[in-house]
């Protein structure tokens, strides 16, 4: 049900000490200059059921160009969607949004390419994907804002489309791989509707922009629920279209081979709660092992060791293509996956080891041996060898921090034509 008139929410359990602190200045900015704020999205989703949001995203009424001339920390970014990333502290970005509208003379269904249509709060909430999504926080007046009856889905933990779910689909196909990364990562159900639209147009995928679907699909492997995900995207025939290489796997597992293969994925989502960062190489890694596994397993006689890299660059090269995975990751899947296939062989060669060391993607191929070691896919043995080849040969830092030069002057502080101008703000 979609309100005419939004359904204010006082008592509820945001707080602002809940609330980072540079998403609070942004709002009280914009407030301050006579414009519209609130936070929106997956913030004010997380904060009603209890979660730690990750990201605080904000929408206004101010224009981009207006949002630049309040903020000295801030860029325009994007063509499709137009918006501006604020910097806070420590180099958080504040991603603040101008309120949308419907773009004019879109026909039924038709896929959005130009998204840059101003609106209001209301045509800003109809415009979003899901209800649960499209709740605003008014940190000013300490209140939630629903247009689309979110907050009972919400408390239902129902993932609903906004308005007619095929017609949303076809505007955006990638929108069926957000039904599955939200409902997977907050257990919540997928409303009837949008579940039966999702298998009707799943074929829709394929319209999608490659690099948003690369981009969707490291969000769905690493957010914390693989599992679910992988299943989700089975149950919904999702897979085959993403990943056929896995869906085929999967389909031909017992279940005590599926449940083995449920365990990688776990040690996945593990290892993602550790570290700070997860290479987006053994992500793609992890999702092509169990095809890898099973092609080297089915064969024959062993493959010899001068073949192991071509045989994995022809089982991941139809991904690469299908979701434009770029060539250093890409590289780096491949690096990881060889390297656990050749291991036992090297393992034994002092000089092979070292060699092996000081390879690029050494780091990578540990940290994947670690998550199979904690998924139970390594023998005792093996895992003593990598352990102890970890011990001998210690891993760099899987990613290397730039210095920063002391005499390099920034864009902002070279003298120009406009230094000295000031700009005053909008009414």
């Amino acid at each position: 049900m979609l309100e005419t008139e939004p359904n204010r929410l006082s008592d509820h359990c945001i707080r602002h000490k809940k609330i980072d602190r540079d998403a609070l200045r942004v709002l009280r900015r914009l407030h301050d200059y006579g414009f519209y704020a609130y936070l929106v999205g997956g913030s004010v989703r997380d904060l009603l059921i209890g979660r730690k949001p990750k990201d605080f995203d904000v929408v206004t009424s101010a224009q981009p160009r207006e949002i630049k001339r309040l903020f000295r920390r801030c860029r325009l970014i994007g063509r499709r969607f137009r918006l501006a990333h604020i910097l806070g502290e420590g180099g958080k970005i504040i991603e603040t949004a101008t309120f949308r509208a419907k773009p004019k003379n879109l026909e039924h269904g038709q896929i959005i390419f130009d998204d840059n249509q101003f609106g209001t709060p209301k045509s800003d909430a109809l415009r979003r994907d899901f209800t649960v999504n499209a709740l605003f926080y008014d940190a000013d007046r300490d209140e939630v804002i629903d247009y689309v009856d979110g907050l009972s889905d919400l408390e239902a933990g129902l993932l609903r489309t906004i308005g007619d779910p095929t017609t949303r689909f076809r505007e955006d196909p990638v929108r069926m791989l957000r039904a599955v990364k939200f409902a997977a990562r907050l257990d919540f159900d997928i409303e009837p509707d949008t579940r039966m639209a999702i298998l009707n147009e799943r074929a829709e995928i394929g319209k999608a922009a490659l690099p948003r679907l690369y981009e969707e699909l490291l969000r769905l492997a690493g957010g914390g629920a693989c599992v679910e995900t992988i299943r989700l995207l089975d149950e919904l025939r999702l897979l085959e279209i993403l990943i056929p290489e896995l869906a085929a796997t999967l389909s031909r597992l017992t279940d005590a081979e599926r449940q083995r293969i449920d365990r990688l994925f776990q040690a996945l989502d593990a290892q993602m709660a550790a570290i700070p960062r997860m290479p987006n190489g053994i992500i793609i890694a992890v999702l092509m092992w169990p095809v890898v596994e099973a092609v080297i397993g089915s064969l024959a006689e062993p493959i010899q060791n001068s073949r192991l890299r071509y045989l994995v660059e022809e089982l991941t090269r139809p991904l690469a293509i299908r979701v434009c995975v770029p060539r250093k990751v890409m590289e780096s899947t491949i690096m990881v996956l060889v390297s656990q296939l050749r291991f036992e062989r090297l393992v034994g060669k002092k000089n092979a080891r070292q060699s092996f060391a000081r390879s690029p993607n050494y780091a990578a191929a540990v940290l994947f041996a670690q998550i199979r070691a904690h998924a139970g896919h390594l023998s005792p043995d093996s895992a003593r060898q990598w352990h102890e080849l970890e011990q001998e040969f210690v891993p760099p830092p899987l990613f290397e921090s730039r210095p920063r030069s002391g005499n390099r002057k920034s864009r902002s502080s070279r003298p120009g034509r406009h230094q000295g101008r000031r700009r005053s703000p909008p009414s």
